[in-house]
């Protein structure tokens, strides 16, 4: 069974799909990519157990060689390392893969000719079954690519607690919001979303990494299909499909997170707070802990230090506060992650007391998106 697919395009699929190759893994078979012929082009695959990403080449793009395309199917499992270094280094012309058995995969271009011997595809995880999907959604790229972005930092890397890890997708049947926190910070963004239909209502928890890894894929035109039932989510756009098994088990608590009654409320503009935390953040050691005070009603300052390295202080322009003045301090890098988020000219930030969490609204934006950051206790 032979197949010709112009370079560039084989190279693209294989890069899309190889996200899902694991660094490391007990077992062997995930180190591959999985090539599938049939009727009406080749699909390739790559899966970690938890994230599997297919890449479908149309049959339109894909040429048979050897006449009509073939009426059954056949696939391998090829070492994805190799695969992928030969054909980003091949010229920019048509490759010809080759199933010349059960365990060989020829690739062949100009007067190259390369021989991978593959592993048995049935050992290759199996890809979750979604006729029985219960929840359905169409989204722009995008509004996901924004949503993703604006929560998906704030998701946990600790193994402790694995639910803290996803991302809380919640659909009431009018808004989706999207929720990520790891004890630290706190990011929530909503919005509103019509469904063709009679919408159900829909709760899952999906893993940070693998939404992290749609947004980089999805480009910013088009949409995105999604369907879900209780163990899987797919996202499917423009021929690459993305699967997830959804994290099981009961999200913590949120809606009690966000402090009611604010003591001080401080607006400033997004861009100069985010490069005046980055350069304060710069002298502030291994704990990135940054003082914030308010000077005036028009000035707050912010500064951080060690006593090995030596100190900053760096004043900056407050466009409006309401309340008593502000000492407190906190992470810069956790803060700046926050502000990057944020997607408005200006933002504005809530305070409660020392030990009280930070409130960040993008300005204008007050319903859709919310982030939260515990501060650091010290002696300010």
């Amino acid at each position: 069974m032979r197949v010709a697919i112009p370079q560039p395009v084989l190279s693209d699929a294989l890069q899309q799909v190889a996200r899902a190759v694991p660094a490391n893994s007990p077992i062997p078979i995930l180190y591959g990519i999985h090539i599938r012929f049939h009727p009406v082009g080749v699909t390739v695959a790559a899966s970690n157990g938890v994230m599997t990403i297919h890449t479908d080449i149309r049959q339109d793009v894909a040429e048979f060689p050897t006449g009509p395309a073939p009426e059954q199917e056949a696939a391998l499992v090829v070492p994805a390392r190799y695969l992928i270094d030969i054909v980003r280094k091949l010229p920019p012309a048509p490759i010809l893969l080759e199933l010349t058995n059960r365990q060989t995969l020829t690739v062949r271009s100009g007067d190259g000719q390369f021989r991978l011997f593959g592993l048995d595809p049935a050992l290759f995880p199996e890809t979750p079954r979604m006729d029985r999907a219960d929840w359905r959604m169409t989204l722009s790229n995008g509004l996901l690519k924004s949503m993703i972005r604006q929560v998906a930092f704030a998701v946990s890397s600790s193994e402790a607690r694995p639910l803290l890890s996803g991302v809380l997708c919640k659909f009431d049947g009018r808004n989706l919001r999207f929720v990520a926190t790891d004890s630290v910070r706190f990011a929530s963004r909503t919005s509103p979303v019509e469904q063709q239909g009679d919408p159900h209502v829909y709760t899952a928890v999906i893993p940070g990494k693998g939404l992290s890894e749609l947004a980089k894929l999805l480009d910013e035109e088009g949409e995105t299909a999604i369907v879900a039932d209780e163990a899987h989510i797919r996202f499917r756009s423009a021929g690459m499909s993305l699967y997830c098994s959804l994290l099981q088990g009961a999200y913590p608590p949120i809606d009690k997170l966000v402090p009611s009654n604010p003591m001080t409320e401080v607006t400033v503009d997004t861009y100069r707070i985010l490069r005046a935390i980055e350069r304060v953040t710069l002298l502030a050691g291994e704990g990135s802990v940054v003082q914030l005070r308010t000077n005036t009603e028009q000035t707050m300052e912010l500064l951080s230090g060690t006593t090995e390295i030596g100190d900053v202080r760096e004043e900056l322009r407050i466009e409006s506060m309401i309340g008593p003045h502000v000492a407190i301090s906190f992470n810069g890098k956790y803060m700046a992650d926050i502000i990057r988020a944020v997607d408005s000219e200006s933002v504005t930030f809530r305070f409660t007391d020392k030990l009280g969490p930070i409130t960040a609204v993008p300005v204008g934006q007050r319903a859709s998106a919310l982030y939260l950051l515990t501060p650091i206790r010290t002696a300010i």
